[in-house]
């Protein structure tokens, strides 16, 4: 019998073992290990499931046998936590594409031939200039469809257009989850640069992530959505920044329990060993 799943935006669709079992490898566990996860999902699951539910118990298997692991298969719950208040999408985006060897700056306005537009970033690298949007959706369910590479060529097109900008122009869209397969087909025809989860295929956002250990702060499961806005004021938005920190200073300054930072500092320290 086919099981059937429900995904976060509704939809249904067929149990698949693979699924579960490439989900903890790409965590870093082991292959028998993932083997054995998978095996034990598979005896466990019902028809009528949520993918929620089986993300649960993936990440407590996960757990039981090796804490980091466990810490990377929350990455796409930790980047959920990411938004339009406290750690903003958008910061997070322009660090990741900063420290993976782009040159970044920070939003601004560009004037097209008929209007202006509001960019998220704008990126070098190589002799192309990357006018950047990033799209943030607190549903992991959520696509990226093809209106908004519509729109992004369109805004390109007029920006070329104004002669305001030399070089060579793209855009480039950022975003936490999966693009719709007729938004990666109008991007490569037209060639839009798009970076999202699972795409491109092993060089995708939690990939880069993942390679280069920018991991959100956010992932860790000791940090509390109230330090939000504390930690970014202090300019602190990557685990790897807990590190450094004095703990006793850093306590008295933001007034955070001493406890909490240490078990962020624990967790960060187990995550990036």
């Amino acid at each position: 019998m086919a099981y059937q799943v429900i995904k976060l935006n509704g939809e249904k669709e067929n149990f698949s073992v693979k699924k579960v079992y490439y989900s903890a490898i790409k965590a870093g566990a082991p292959a028998f290990l993932a083997k054995d996860i998978s095996n034990e999902i598979e005896g466990e699951i019902y028809d009528g499931i949520k993918t929620s539910e089986i993300f649960k118990k993936v990440k407590n298997k996960l757990k039981r046998e090796n804490l980091q692991f466990s810490l990377r298969f929350n990455l796409k719950e930790g980047m959920k936590k990411l938004g339009p208040a406290g750690f903003v999408f958008e910061d997070f985006v322009r660090q990741v594409l900063s420290k993976s060897g782009m040159k970044v700056k920070g939003s601004r306005i560009l004037s097209g031939k008929c209007s202006s537009y509001e960019t998220d970033f704008i990126a070098e690298k190589e002799g192309t200039t990357y006018v950047g949007e990033c799209k943030y959706r607190n549903n992991g369910g959520d696509k990226i469809d093809i209106n908004v590479c519509l729109k992004g060529f369109a805004v390109l097109d007029d920006i070329k257009n104004s002669g305001k900008l030399n070089g060579n122009l793209n855009f480039f869209i950022v975003t936490n989850v999966r693009f719709t397969d007729q938004a990666i087909k109008y991007s490569t025809c037209k060639g839009i640069r798009l970076l999202g989860w699972d795409y491109p295929k092993n060089e995708g956002l939690e990939d880069i992530i993942d390679r280069n250990k920018l991991y959100p702060i956010t992932i860790l499961p000791s940090f509390k959505g109230y330090q939000a806005d504390i930690f970014k004021n202090e300019g602190i938005m990557l685990a790897c920044e807990i590190l450094s920190l004095d703990i006793d200073k850093f306590s008295k300054k933001v007034n955070i329990p001493k406890k909490q930072l240490e078990s962020l500092k624990r967790e960060a320290e187990v995550l990036l060993k």
